[in-house]
């Protein structure tokens, strides 16, 4: 069971509108201490987790909250055909459902080691983590075991990153992270990695960084560019301000599902591999 804190913190839906969509649409039905605070089980964190990627994608918060009370969350996914390509994506969740660390490691390692790396988060990494999102909210992996496999991932990502090259001083320069109270990391690092194995210099400042200081570190560091991620619709606020801000010193690029909602930045595209090549090919050709 989970404090609305805690739940706030897995879902990435603040605590105001966990009250809302409790009290408007029943959405869940906590459970409560003797000192009446309200407590989450894992069905209400994958419905709720549901209704918010609902709402992020567009829906209407009533027509979310319908769709999720209508159709049951655990149903089960159908099974890609034998020895088809989309067999592979399924195995980071498999190593979720059982935590199997050698598995896992072993397999990002192969991942990671085999071509291009824009190809490998592009066309296994990316995807393989959104069928690990859809076995949480069907329950077929559990809350911990996505967090084992999303920390394993980030490890990795930040090893991969470091491993490669520096880039020569000339090379051009981008600052990468997340806004303030923005904390889903693993597609900005997978960026940064794959910009740094295009000859790039990356300064990678990582998650939740205040305005204050994205404006203090680009006017040291004077980049070329500026890459920032809006995965939630939570972190358009922040980045929205962050964009102001940064805007009259460099160039701000966005990724992540909501990029094309800030307004005064250039957009990426929702290919993460694809797009960090292109970036760095754009910039080192000015």
């Amino acid at each position: 069971m989970y404090t609305v804190g805690r739940t706030a913190q897995l879902t990435g839906v603040p605590r105001e509108t966990l009250r809302k969509w409790e009290q408007r649409y029943g959405v869940v039905s906590p459970a409560r201490t003797e000192g009446n605070y309200r407590l989450y089980d894992d069905e209400a964190v994958r419905r709720l987790s549901v209704m918010r990627d609902l709402v992020d994608s567009g829906w209407a918060p009533r027509d979310a909250a319908r769709r999720v009370l209508d159709e049951p969350v655990g149903s089960v996914a159908a099974e890609p055909r034998p020895g088809s390509p989309l067999a592979r994506l399924d195995d980071l969740a498999s190593c979720g459902e059982d935590f199997d660390v050698v598995r896992l490691e072993s397999m990002l390692d192969k991942a990671f080691a085999e071509g291009d790396l824009a190809v490998a988060v592009d066309e296994w990494l990316m995807p393989s983590l959104v069928r690990l999102g859809e076995a949480w909210q069907q329950g077929a992996v559990s809350v911990a075991g996505e967090h084992f496999v999303s920390a394993a991932v980030l490890r990795r990502l930040a090893q991969a990153f470091h491993q490669l090259p520096h880039a020569e001083p000339a090379a051009p320069h981008v600052m990468a992270g997340l806004a303030r109270g923005s904390r889903h990391e693993l597609g900005v690092m997978a960026f940064a990695m794959v910009l740094r194995s295009r000859g790039v210099n990356v300064t990678y400042l990582g998650a939740d960084l205040p305005v204050e200081s994205w404006v203090d570190t680009a006017r040291a560091l004077m980049p070329d560019a500026v890459v920032l991620a809006v995965p939630t619709v939570e972190d358009l606020p922040a980045v929205r301000e962050a964009v102001q801000a940064i805007a009259p010193i460099a160039t701000v690029w966005l990724g992540g599902a909501h990029q094309g909602r800030v307004e005064g930045a250039e957009v990426l595209g929702h290919r993460i591999g694809e797009a960090a090549a292109d970036l760095a090919a754009r910039i080192s050709a000015t």
